[in-house]
């Protein structure tokens, strides 16, 4: 079987999310069968507003000339042109049907259009959760459940490898268990903002110590501008930026918990990322984030969605008893986000549609 991941996202310096998961869903399947990936680096010279239409075109003028059993489109956009290879999609989320308000209106046109033609053109879809896949039903029908198949994201092997240590904590001037961790985009869709005013809150309040920081990792994104400014050390607020795959365990596993407010996920990557790292875990009540609560014992904290009451409850219940809930986390497998194991779930996958 010859697979082609067309990544269309290696026009960006540093991956994010769905990057990630295309090269490493292509350095596992390339173990198990006949796999390429795409390489788009040459777009990155196109004006960024004109770069992502461009790739679109591309692919729509050489998609019937690809010569593959699949071809598995990893965000959205499926070519309206056909071939002899049956086309995959990933669609990683609804955000913008459900939560248009977090993100620009010209992402919002965009993935909307691209969203929807996904559904008719692809021969398979595929969505990280249970969740975007009900939500597809619901918004758009049940005649699409048949070609509809869940497999969840995975972590990179260095979240199952890695041996924090305490030295790595030394460049970023931070000491072990003395802050709270946070990594994502600073954005409205993660909630950025109402995480920095709560915690501020949380210190004001005195239900975490005068010296108690909150990190911030990852880079601001749209919406941003509106709580920037409280992002300083006067606050007890650090955020590093991007990131290097090699420290992210350790800011896990010394952080006191892992924080993820989002306002909407598709699966929540940074979630196992943390669980990984036995730390514990405060998320907001969002379908993707309690469905991974399930799955795994439902050992996290829980607080209602932008209700600073419920959050500061969550928070002063991990602070008080911190020692005691981290010596007792069970999540269970983990393996299960092992890369290897999802590259062999979309290799069956692949197998019933071809």
């Amino acid at each position: 079987m010859k697979i082609l991941i067309d990544e269309g996202m290696s026009t960006y310096r540093y991956p994010t999310g769905i990057g990630l998961h295309a090269i490493n869903l292509y350095n596992h399947l390339k173990n198990i069968t006949n796999c390429s990936i795409t390489d788009y680096t040459y777009f990155k010279y196109f004006p960024k507003g004109f770069r992502k239409l461009s790739i679109d075109a591309y692919i729509n003028l050489v998609h019937p000339y690809r010569n593959y059993n699949i071809i598995h489109y990893q965000n959205n956009f499926v070519p309206f042109t056909e071939g002899k290879s049956k086309k995959v999609v990933t669609i990683h989320d609804l955000g913008v049907f459900l939560y248009p308000k977090t993100v620009p209106f010209v992402y919002i046109e965009y993935n909307r259009h691209s969203v929807k033609n996904a559904l008719k053109r692809a021969d398979g879809i595929i969505t990280p959760s249970q969740s975007v896949k009900n939500e597809i039903l619901n918004m758009f029908g049940k005649k699409y459940e048949d070609k509809i198949f869940v497999s969840y994201d995975g972590i990179r092997d260095i979240f199952f490898t890695a041996i924090p240590k305490i030295e790595q904590l030394n460049k970023y001037k931070l000491k072990p268990y003395s802050y709270y961790f946070f990594l994502g985009s600073l954005s409205k869709r993660k909630n950025t903002g109402f995480l920095l005013k709560s915690f501020i809150k949380a210190k004001k309040e005195k239900i975490l110590a005068k010296d108690t920081l909150l990190v911030l990792g990852g880079y601001k994104w749209w919406g941003s501008s509106e709580f920037e400014e409280l992002i300083n050390e006067d606050n007890g607020i650090l955020s590093l930026g991007y990131i290097d795959d090699e420290d992210i365990p350790a800011l896990y596993g010394y952080s006191r918990a892992f924080i993820f407010p989002s306002i909407y996920e598709g699966f929540g990557m940074p979630i196992i990322e943390a669980m990984s790292q036995k730390v514990p875990i405060i998320i907001s009540n969002i379908p993707t984030s309690i469905e991974l609560n399930i799955r795994h014992n439902n050992q996290m904290k829980v607080f209602d969605l932008n209700n600073e009451d419920s959050f500061l409850s969550t928070l002063r219940e991990v602070e008080i008893n911190n020692e005691d809930i981290r010596k007792n986390l069970n999540y269970g497998d983990l393996s299960l986000y092992n890369y290897e194991n999802i590259a062999k779930e979309h290799l069956n996958i692949y197998k019933i549609l071809s």
